[in-house]
């Protein structure tokens, strides 16, 4: 029986696949998408409420301001270019906000909603408008991409092939959504750390950033720089934003390559 009811949920999760597929921006990557924007963006609010609930915010006036400046710089830059292209329904439920939060973490997130965290510690490295540019636009890209939407749709997907297809069913509301949503990011259970994604999605955000800080017209060469400061003096990927990304040689060869290969916009 239970055979029987996995083959079922695995034709169920075909069929959904079928149905559900979004198109990543900028790459044109099928994905797997079964949440609406509205309900990801329910979730994502409600744990950065909690998350800004217990975090104190940076005093630091100066930070701030080059931090929501480039911010708001990118999305604007973003936007327009959307918008020029007919593509401004890929925004649909990003209502984006930046924070900078006091903290000695090497860290910086952003919710599926457009909500964009960055820890103090990050500024050690990140300490130029085009180096806030790479991991802003680096952060953005995540939201953009809808990853946290795949991210919850594989879990569902996979939860439907080992479970009963009524519990499947009512993953899409609930506390069941809410489940999906904490084993996805970390959030409330970790926090406010949020857990790493795929190597397939850190790089693609690598790559959509890189479009998204050209169009703001910051100099996109700084994103292998800024990783390679993140690099320097170390045997190994020991801090929690490295940890939480592919190996940096890699990264900055692809991303070397992307600035090397890419097309114009």
């Amino acid at each position: 029986m239970n055979r029987h009811l996995r083959n079922i949920a695995a034709i169920l999760v075909f069929a959904l696949a079928a149905v559900s597929c979004g198109v990543v921006s900028f790459t044109g990557r099928r994905q797997l998408l079964l949440f609406s924007d509205s309900e990801i963006t329910a979730l994502s609010d409600k744990s950065y409420s909690e998350f800004m609930g217990t975090a104190s915010v940076s005093t630091d006036t100066a930070a701030v301001r080059m931090l929501q400046e480039t911010g708001r710089r990118m999305v604007s830059a973003l936007e327009s270019y959307m918008k020029s292209h007919n593509m401004s329904s890929a925004l649909s439920g990003l209502s984006w906000e930046f924070q900078l939060v006091k903290s000695s973490e090497v860290n910086a997130f952003c919710l599926p909603s457009g909500k964009i965290v960055f820890y103090e510690g990050i500024l050690n490295y990140a300490d130029t408008p085009d180096y806030i540019a790479v991991v802003m636009g680096h952060e953005m890209a995540h939201a953009i991409a809808r990853h946290g939407n795949e991210r919850m749709s594989q879990q569902a997907a996979l939860n439907l092939i080992g479970n009963t297809a009524s519990e499947v069913i009512g993953a899409r509301k609930g506390a069941t959504a809410q489940s999906l949503f904490n084993i996805g990011f970390g959030l409330g259970t970790q926090a406010g750390v949020m857990l790493p994604y795929s190597r397939k999605h850190e790089y693609e955000a690598d790559k959509i950033g890189v479009y998204i800080m050209e169009l703001a017209g910051y100099d996109i060469n700084a994103a292998p720089e800024f990783w390679e400061r993140m690099t320097q003096g170390r045997s190994s990927d020991t801090n929690d934003f490295l940890s939480t990304h592919p190996s940096n040689t890699k990264r900055i060869k692809a991303l070397k390559e992307v600035i090397k290969t890419k097309s114009a916009l």
